[in-house]
This record gives structure tokens, sequence and C-alpha cells, in this order.
């Protein structure tokens, strides 16, 4: 199957669902971060499926509906990786995270009271002796 466009967002179909009608039944295909970005992509769905992404313009975002037939949709989402999670208790220590993350151009998720980016033990290692509390996680990172 070759994919051209996002034909629709799941949550759109999930709020359209009214009781009496039947369930969606979802086929997931799992990206990493870095390939929400990328217009083109081979991947194999969580059946099986052999799906070829080759997208006119834009790039994919967790949730978007990439083919769908009656009820059944498939979906992209974004798997879980290995992210630093670094938690923030001020401006300053807020600065002191960015900026080193800035300096080694790692892409940044943006939390009230943390910072996430992709794991690099070169990373963690700058950032406790900055003094801050990295955490190497598994989650989905999203940008």
């Amino acid at each position: 199957m070759i994919v051209t466009k996002v034909v629709g967002k799941l949550r759109d179909l999930e709020e359209d669902q009214q009781p009496e009608k039947e369930a969606l039944t979802v086929e997931q295909v799992f990206l990493s971060w870095d390939e929400l970005q990328k217009r083109i992509l081979r991947k194999i769905s969580d059946v099986g499926r052999d799906i070829g992404i080759q997208l006119e313009s834009g790039h994919l975002h967790s949730g978007d509906i990439l083919h769908r037939e009656d009820n059944h949709v498939i979906v992209v989402r974004v798997k879980e990786e290995a992210v630093l999670h670094v938690p923030v208790l001020n401006m300053k220590e807020m600065g002191l995270a960015a900026h080193a993350i800035g300096n080694m151009h790692a892409p940044i998720e943006v939390k009230s009271d943390a910072l996430l980016t992709p794991y690099n033990s070169v990373l963690f290692e700058q950032l406790i002796k900055l003094g801050l509390s990295p955490v190497k996680e598994n989650r989905v990172f999203a940008p």
C-alpha cells in the first residue's frame, strides 16, 4: 500500500463516533520522532501490512490517519524511545538546561516543570556537571 496524503485525524473520528455505530478498528504504524519529519518512508504496521509513505507535502503527526476504509483506519503513532527528562525548579535551571541542549543542536520538548530531549550520554553527563538531575526514561517524544 502506498500513502500519498493524510486523510484525517483520529481524534476527529473518535468525536464523531456514536454508540449505535460500529466501532473503529485501528491499525497502527509506529514512527520515531525523527521519522515524523520525513516525507518518504517504508514501514510495517502492527498487523504486518507493508506501508509505503510518499507524502506530497507536509509531515506526519501522531494520530494522523493514513488510510480509511469503512470502519478500519491506519493511524500514525509515535513509539517510545530513550529520552532525557530534565526536571527544572526555576528559570535559572531552565536556562542552563536549554542552553546545554541547544549547544548539542538537539530537539527539545518544553514542559512546565521539565525539558525532554532524545537521550545522549554526553549531554547526560554535561547536565549533571551543571548541577541538574536528568533521568533517562523510555517515553513518547514528539517536539
